[in-house]
């Protein structure tokens, strides 16, 4: 249903002509929809609309796979899954301290990696 309110009768009877092919991508998005609760597949239809409305093209056509990618990806903007869209911290990579800190335990990680390798 949301999908026909989404992208209209004419493009879902396009997506899927038949009810034979219906059925089929029924079957076959039925686990991944299962794993969701109603109200994290709307907040997807949500996202799918806003998408839409900023001019992104990904959802020009019924794609129950991009749909469902934005409950996991929430909040994304620009990036479809590879979590760019993130801020880099770098005193998230290796502990806390200054950079130096950070550059000694990278070091130190390095030197073990090379011990176990036998490099």
């Amino acid at each position: 249903m949301r999908l026909s309110n989404m992208y209209g009768v004419s493009k879902i009877q396009s997506q899927w002509p038949d009810s034979e092919s219906l059925r089929n991508a029924k079957r076959e998005h039925a686990k991944d929809i299962g794993r969701f609760t109603r109200e994290e597949i709307s907040h997807a239809f949500d996202l799918a609309h806003q998408q839409k409305q900023e001019g992104s093209s990904r959802l020009d056509w019924p794609d129950v796979d991009a749909i469902l990618g934005l409950i996991k990806n929430t909040g994304m903007t620009g990036s479809w899954g590879t979590a760019a869209h993130r801020l880099y911290k770098p005193e998230e990579l290796i502990g806390k301290g200054t950079k130096e800190d950070r550059r000694k335990a990278a070091m130190s990680a390095i030197a073990d990696l090379k011990n176990i390798l036998g490099d």
